[in-house]
């Protein structure tokens, strides 16, 4: 797997060569252009002359990668930002606001649009503009505040998404305990707690890596990797995208089921009420496409962050003096 250079390992030069010398290769090493220091120590041997030919053999795909974070990704701000804020226009309208579900919606269209404008619409500019990139290197206060910020949008935005799947399941199967409860102070209560607790999680980014290290926008990070993450790495991965996806896989789940035994009840029942239920089941609805979303979305992340993790932690290889097992990390 090719890595930055910030996670590339090393090893003591005297103990490693690479499986062709650097002198016999002739691919230089400012052919791997996703790197931007070539004054590090031992750089031939950690990306080695086989590397390097593998790196030009996936240009075609490289070049398609990057046009699409150059073109693609902008307009997919674009579109989002402007279907979340109409969305929390609408929810802001007298017939919209007076319920907690369109509290929760409105806060995640803020922090939806907090993510796409600080973790994509910055890092294109940061790719882009060499003075916007150089803003956040010549000041570690805004790189600092940059990637908390990053860390805080993207991690309340998938929590919102648990938490309004979960008090819409608790509002359908204790309807008349919702019903006697106040509903928007328990909503107002759990943003502000996950927001809190979002804020905390994301000060871990001044002491470790995070997006900004390791941005697919190949910008020159003005954060560098202060403490490794160890062990947590495994436990932020799980609290950022498995944990979520399975509340609110079985908060989906159970929103279907009793979605269906309410069908099932309002065939039963009269006119008047009937409205009444379908009234429910349309609100439901509304958040099982939302969080149906936010599932489809996050699965694929949690799946390339686990399978990155067990690459780089449990399957990594160093350069080595042996011939063999020199061999293995070049493939590795």
């Amino acid at each position: 797997m090719l890595m930055p250079l910030e996670s590339a390992p090393t090893h003591d030069s005297s103990d490693a060569h690479s499986f062709r010398s650097d002198d016999e290769c002739p691919l230089h090493i400012t052919v791997l252009d996703f790197l931007y220091n070539f004054t590090v120590p031992d750089l031939e041997i950690t990306w080695p002359c086989e590397a390097r030919f593998y790196w030009l053999s996936l240009q075609p795909f490289v070049k398609f990668v990057r046009f699409l974070l150059s073109y693609g990704t902008p307009l997919i701000i674009i579109i989002g930002v402007t279907l979340n804020t109409v969305s929390f226009a609408i929810l802001n309208t007298p017939v919209s606001c007076d319920s907690s579900l369109s509290l929760y919606l409105k806060v995640l269209a803020i922090s939806d649009n907090g993510a796409l404008i600080f973790n994509y619409a910055v890092g294109i500019a940061k790719s882009h503009f060499t003075f916007v990139n150089d803003l956040f290197m010549n000041s570690q206060f805004l790189c600092d505040t940059n990637s908390i910020i990053m860390e805080l949008f993207q991690f309340t935005s998938t929590w919102l998404v648990v938490s309004l799947t979960w008090a819409r399941v608790i509002a359908i199967i204790f309807p008349f305990g919702a019903r006697n409860s106040n509903p928007e102070r328990f909503a107002i209560i759990s943003i502000t707690t996950l927001t809190c607790v979002s804020f905390v999680i994301s000060l871990t980014k001044l002491y470790s890596g995070g997006y900004e290290t390791d941005s697919v926008f190949e910008f020159i990070p003005c954060q560098k990797k202060i403490k490794p993450w160890g062990s947590a790495m495994y436990f932020y991965i799980a609290l950022s995208t498995w944990l979520p996806l399975i509340f609110i896989f079985i908060g989906n789940v159970l929103l279907v089921i009793h979605m269906k035994k309410l069908d099932a009840l309002r065939r039963q029942l009269t006119r008047s009420f009937r409205q009444k239920i379908n009234k429910t089941n349309k609100t439901s609805r509304t958040l099982l496409a939302v969080s149906m979303v936010y599932l489809i979305l996050l699965l694929p992340l949690g799946i390339v962050e686990t399978l990155e993790l067990y690459w780089d932690v449990i399957l990594i290889k160093y350069p080595e003096k042996n011939m063999k097992e020199n061999k293995e990390y070049i493939n590795w």
